[in-house]
């Protein structure tokens, strides 16, 4: 590996000094007020009193926090360190002469590159006396952590782990026509449009509702930072969800860019067809994804309508393997065989093809959106659990934008502190799996996000090498990172990963950056001409002119004395809690059920009258017992203690099995590896080519996947293929309890009585999850 460039700061001059200090407090006091200065931060290393014995005298001995070596722990874990083994050295002793304790910079090089800012830090974090006794009392009475955090950045605002967030926020609004009622408004947060012009590769956006008393519903527009962290662009309340509508907000939006051919890469969002025709308008050069989430559940309801219950898993499989293809010719296969085994269900397959494939495949099938530059968003996932933050904030759906505002602006608060926090880890914390030189490129200066997804894209290299029609290329082209061909190329030839590979976006890693705007821009932010014009027509105008002029601009000068009124509060005609009586058993403050919802709870309930009614009184469970116990036998329920679930993801089995070995649950991509080398293992070729003949390519292809996130099933782990690799790689017996129950010994070694068992179960015909 060749040699990588050294990083040298001096910071000798900020600690020099002539001062004398009266006591060690003061000294240990001065020191790490200049490191927080400078950006340092200083901790003890060393110290020692004088006791009137041998050896022993007044001395402190000051270090860097990222002095010492980088240690790897063998717990499996995933974790990191601050340790490169900086030379900063500063000691104090108390001078001969009495005058007090003197500070003497040993060495003032630091090895490593300074944050531009210690928030996130966890020594400079650290909560005071009087922080802790004020978290210990709100903690008493019950206060949610997320009010905990907040109480904390109001009453104590000079802590730099806390940033109070003041207004200063950049929004629109309009008008309904002859009246002063707010048609919509739109607002951003200053730091927002900040990131914003930082991140703007893929925007996420959604409407929410049940947030106001005047049902006005809510879109929010959400980013992804360098570090995988959702951030809010913008909000906007609006009188209907018409493309008129969407495309007033959705040019407030482009107002927010800096730059006049800036715009967003990438902009996901559930199927609406007002909000994609807006987007067609606003941004054309943009790119328009669709959900893949929403888009396969309201499948899935629809072969629930039209689908015997046969059938519907296979066909549920032969639509995932539809979207999930790697390229145009597999998507032709498999839509040939998805029209074969439909061939009866028309109704079904039109739906497919007429909604879905015929007009829209080029946004949400693999085979086209593998081509775009998504950084893993396929989903609006991140603006779903921003709502939900949101409404968590709000607690119920009866205020007024007053406490909305109030809301959102608490959360943005708590998000913008953990966004600064998560660029100050990437920079100044190396994760153990990254030490490797093969790295050093990129360490503090690509986020350890992408690191990730880089060394998960490592364990490929074994098979890919530098083939690229084997590689697809799938992590270049949609994350922007080097993809499993391009590393065996730099593993071949001994070269550390360079860090111009590694799209800009990943490289981000400070909020603290002034925007900059384009030459041909300045003349938008430049309101001389304007001011000069608004002054000379004053003059021209009468006493009423004049007073209407300077009304419309005091508005725009004081916007909390604004005439502006909110839309008439609207009645609630259905799905209400009635006066009196109980809330209705569906009934969801937070939102309206889907479509593929109700589908689901009808056909739920179409099993349950199809049943015989004895059969409710089977079995009584008991509010102690594990969830999913009635999917197992009869005769073994009461031998089982426990269920431990796991993400279902499509990598639950190999969660499962992580958990069991040590490694934790999400050590899956570890038993992944283990297992494929298990495969190719020379010594146990002759065995693997007898068990699984001509399958045995198809059972490694199943280990190895492309990305992180949901896998589509032919990734999943199955029966009885992961079984044999699972006990003989491990040694311990594997017992499957489910339908069928299966138990395979490890076929390699011989057996012990001690031999470690492991016990795992197979529920809804989709998941595994741990039994004890």
């Amino acid at each position: 590996m060749e040699n990588l460039p050294k990083i040298c700061v001096d910071t000798t001059d900020a600690f020099m000094t002539t001062e004398r200090f009266g006591t060690r407090e003061e000294v240990i006091r001065w020191i790490k007020e200049v490191g927080i200065d400078n950006k340092v931060t200083v901790i003890i290393s060393r110290s020692d009193t004088e006791m009137g014995k041998r050896g022993r005298s007044n001395k402190i001995i000051f270090g860097c926090d990222k002095g010492g070596k980088h240690k790897i722990s063998d717990s499996g874990t995933q974790s990191a360190s601050k340790k490169c083994g900086c030379p900063f050295k500063i000691r104090s002793t108390p001078a001969k002469d009495g005058s007090g304790w003197k500070i003497d910079v040993k060495c003032g090089l630091h090895n490593h590159g300074l944050p531009d800012r210690l928030e996130g830090h966890s020594f400079i974090g650290r909560l005071t006396t009087d922080e802790k006794q004020h978290v210990a009392d709100l903690a008493k009475r019950h206060v949610a952590p997320r009010n905990i955090l907040l109480s904390l950045q109001d009453k104590f605002p000079e802590n730099v782990t806390r940033i109070t967030q003041d207004a200063g926020y950049v929004y629109w609004s309009r008008k309904q026509d002859d009246s002063e009622v707010v048609r919509e408004i739109f607002w951003a947060h200053p730091d927002s449009v900040k990131l914003l012009n930082i991140f703007p590769i893929v925007l996420v956006m959604d409407s929410t509702y049940k947030t106001n008393k005047y049902r006005q519903p809510l879109f929010e527009i959400v980013g992804m930072t360098s570090t995988e962290l959702t951030f809010a662009v913008g909000f906007a309340y609006m009188e209907s969800e018409q493309t008129e509508n969407f495309c007033w907000v959705l040019e407030k939006l482009k107002d927010l860019f800096v730059k006049k051919d800036m715009c967003p890469q990438v902009i996901l969002i559930d199927r609406d067809l007002a909000l994609m025709k807006a987007i067609e308008v606003v941004f054309p050069n943009s790119i328009n994804l669709l959900c893949r989430f929403h888009i396969n559940k309201n499948v899935g309801a629809k072969c629930k309508q039209h689908v015997v219950n046969d059938l519907q898993k296979t066909i549920d499989t032969l639509w995932m393997e539809v979207v999930w293809a790697s390229d145009e010719v597999e998507y032709g296969q498999r839509l040939h065989q998805l029209e074969q085994a439909c061939v009866d269900y028309s109704g079904f397959i039109n739906y497919v093809k007429d909604t879905w494939l015929t007009p829209h495949r080029h946004r949400f099938v693999g085979a086209w959106i593998n081509r775009v530059l998504h950084l893993g968003n396929t989903t609006t996932n991140r603006v779903e659990s921003a709502h939900w933050k949101l409404k968590q904030m709000l607690g119920n759906s009866i205020g007024d934008m007053v406490k909305c505002w109030e809301a959102m602006n608490n959360n943005l608060r708590l998000q913008l502190g953990n966004i600064r926090a998560s660029f100050q880890k990437s920079f100044y914390e190396v994760e153990h799996a990254h030490v490797s030189p093969f790295y050093g490129y990129l360490r503090g200066s690509v986020s350890r996000a992408a690191l990730r997804c880089i060394a998960e894209e490592l364990l490929r290299v074994d098979y890919v090498r530098t083939n690229r029609q084997i590689c697809g290329c799938t992590l270049r082209t949609s994350y922007g990172l080097p993809c499993a061909c391009e590393l065996g190329r730099y593993r071949v030839g001994g070269i550390p990963i360079p860090i111009d590979v590694v799209h800009v976006h990943w490289r981000k890693l400070t909020m603290e950056v002034e925007l900059e705007i384009g030459e041909d821009d300045g003349s938008e932010v430049d309101m001389t001409a304007a001011m000069d014009e608004l002054w000379r027509r004053f003059r021209s105008l009468d006493v009423i002119g004049k007073r209407a002029l300077r009304s419309r601009v005091c508005e725009l000068a004081y916007p909390t004395m604004t005439t502006l009124c909110p839309p008439p509060e609207k009645i609630k005609t259905k799905g209400g809690v009635k006066k009196k009586g109980k809330k209705p058993a569906d009934y969801d403050v937070y939102r309206d059920p889907s479509y593929h919802e109700y589908v689901d709870k009808a056909s739920q309930s179409s099993q349950r009258q199809s049943q015989p009614s004895q059969t409710s009184k089977k079995i009584k469970l008991s509010k102690k017992q594990p969830q999913f116990i009635v999917q197992f036998p009869n005769h073994i329920r009461s031998y089982i203690e426990d269920i431990v679930n796991v993400e279902s993801d499509g990598n639950c089995g190999f969660r499962v099995i992580a958990s069991l070995h040590g490694y934790g649950e999400d050590g899956w991509p570890m038993v992944r590896r283990e297992l494929e080398l298990e495969i190719i293992d020379k010594d146990r070729s002759t065995l693997y080519d007898k068990l699984f003949s001509n399958r045995l390519s198809a059972v490694r292809e199943s280990l190895m996947i492309e990305s992180f996130g949901s896998q589509p099933p032919e990734k999943w782990m199955s029966l009885p293929d992961m079984g044999y690799l699972i006990a003989n790689r491990y040694n311990v017996v594997l017992v499957c309890l489910g339908n069928p129950c299966i138990t395979f010994f490890p076929m390699t070694s011989s057996h012990s009585p001690n031999v470690s068992i492991y016990c795992i179960g197979f529920v809804n015909q989709n998941h595994w999850v741990q039994v004890r």
